[in-house]
């Protein structure tokens, strides 16, 4: 006789993992209950989908959502969520994404997407909890947010595969991003990990 915690695990690996065999014994009424407890499956899967794809507009806007959807869809199916909140899930994408087989033209993409992830974090920081982030990229990806931030569409642009050091502090519908030097970047982070922040 399976207990109330065993239907209760039984259903949670049917949704995330698709295996339902622990509760086939439990699910009852019409001629292919699985197929219901298939709905839920579905509707979790593309729930998480749509809130990874909508958490990463300006990398949808970088490469397209084909790409950032089928990538989304295979994270979700890997990686399900270890907290409550939604809004936190996604956090492992940007790398999940830039290792992906139909990335591999896109050296950046990784640092774009996680670019993003910590600008998305600081946006909705609210007062009490205004923070700071130190990022290092190997490439001008600062520029490429600046444009999709503005709206700008350059009839030319090159990327260039360069060291830049951000600070980028954010405030609830804010956010300052600041080019550093190496030197300043590596004492700012100094500070940070040492709790005095500037």
């Amino acid at each position: 006789m399976l207990t109330l915690a065993d239907v209760q695990a039984g259903i949670r690996d049917a949704v995330v993992n698709g295996d339902g065999a622990a509760v086939a014994a439990v699910l009852v009424g019409g001629t292919r209950p699985e197929h219901r407890l298939a709905i839920h499956r579905r509707h979790y899967v593309a729930s998480l989908t749509r809130a990874l794809v909508e958490r990463f507009p300006a990398t949808v806007w970088l490469v397209g959502s084909e790409l950032v959807t089928h990538a989304a869809t295979s994270f979700v199916c890997e990686h399900p969520p270890s907290r409550p909140c939604v809004a936190e899930y996604g956090d492992g994408f940007p790398q999940y994404l830039g290792a992906h087989p139909a990335a591999g033209s896109l050296p950046y993409l990784a640092q774009f997407a996680e670019l993003e992830w910590h600008l998305g974090r600081l946006a909705l920081a609210t007062e009490a909890s205004a923070n700071v982030q130190y990022i290092h990229l190997d490439w001008t990806l600062d520029e490429l947010i600046g444009f999709y931030l503005a709206d700008i569409a350059p009839d030319e642009y090159a990327l260039r595969q360069e060291d830049v050091w951000l600070e980028v502090r954010g405030l609830r519908g804010e956010l300052q991003m600041n080019r550093l030097t190496a030197e300043e970047f590596a004492s700012r982070v100094s500070l940070q990990s040492t709790g005095a922040h500037s």
